[in-house]
């Protein structure tokens, strides 16, 4: 996915910097340089010493576009939609935990190969705003804008859902969820993310007197998949030469690859006073040969 914004443009600067404060999760170094800027072409080089292992250098790029696509994905929700005229608007803030060297591999690890000092925080802070609303027939759309904190990268995602089931007292509430996520203003990666999920929970109402419920208690757990789009934005020499190329989950794709449709697995709650909500979730990604864990909180106002 590719959207005309560049990295160092007034408007990525605003965004970026303005969800950084308002979510007070963005280190303090984002404000100066974007040291955690995906850089592909650091891949020839490590510690000083000039690289030259493709196979190596293709490893390592590959477990960065999977846990960087885990990390700006879409996170699921309730399992119950907004309804017909309802809506509700949160601000976020997400973490991931990458592979970023603690291991002690002496050739560096994935992220500290794209890392611009060579020492990654060991998480992917991704604050953001998410607008949900509900539509006729049990549908719901929504957006999410994000900033990849410490970087010049922002994100943009969109996602429809559909409450299979929902609103009966003796049956969970069932709703799927499908979006498309994309990384936006990094000068040498395009990558993109389809997120797939289905999700069952049910909804308590409760307060402080019987009869008179001005709350609600919404647990949900879940389960769906990724379908991970990286494409490295330089000429077929460069690539060859970093051992890097375009890979996608997407079968029908020349550039299909195994280990980038990985399987996710979620869990969370919402809590809903009047017109206050705040909620939490963990998502679990199979990210090749690890898991890549996420945390989730938010807070918003619903209506």
């Amino acid at each position: 996915m590719t959207l005309p914004c560049s990295p160092r443009s007034p408007l990525a600067r605003r965004v970026g910097l303005g969800l950084t404060a308002l979510a007070a999760l963005g280190p303090a170094e984002a404000l100066a340089g974007w040291p955690n800027d995906v850089r592909l072409s650091q891949l020839s080089s490590f510690d000083g010493a000039t690289v030259n292992d493709p196979v190596t250098q293709r490893g390592a790029y590959e477990t960065v576009v999977r846990e960087l696509g885990a990390a700006i994905a879409n996170k699921p929700s309730t399992a119950r939609t907004s309804g017909l005229h309802g809506f509700d608007l949160t601000l976020n803030g997400g973490v991931a935990w990458i592979d970023d060297g603690e291991d002690g591999d002496l050739q560096g690890a994935p992220w500290e190969r794209v890392h611009a000092e060579g020492d990654p925080s060991g998480t992917v802070t991704v604050p953001s705003l998410t607008l949900r609303k509900g539509l006729p027939m049990g549908l719901e759309g929504g957006a999410t804008l994000g900033y990849v904190a410490g970087s010049s990268q922002t994100t943009f995602g969109a996602f429809g859902r559909w409450g299979m089931l929902e609103g009966y007292r003796q049956f969970p509430d069932l709703t799927v969820q499908v979006g498309w996520t994309g990384l936006v203003g990094n000068e040498e990666l395009d990558l993109g993310v389809m997120d797939t999920s289905f999700t069952v929970g049910y909804t308590v109402p409760f307060g402080r007197s019987k009869g008179l419920n001005s709350a609600k208690f919404s647990p949900y757990l879940g389960a769906g998949w990724l379908k991970i789009k990286g494409t490295p934005r330089m000429s077929a020499e460069d690539q060859e030469a970093l051992g890097v190329r375009a890979v996608s989950g997407f079968k029908n794709s020349d550039a299909f690859a195994e280990g980038f449709s990985p399987a996710t697995i979620h869990v969370g709650t919402r809590m809903q006073s009047g017109d206050v909500l705040l909620q939490a979730a963990t998502v679990l990604t199979t990210t090749q040969d690890r898991l890549t864990p996420g945390v989730t909180v938010g807070i918003g106002y619903a209506y």
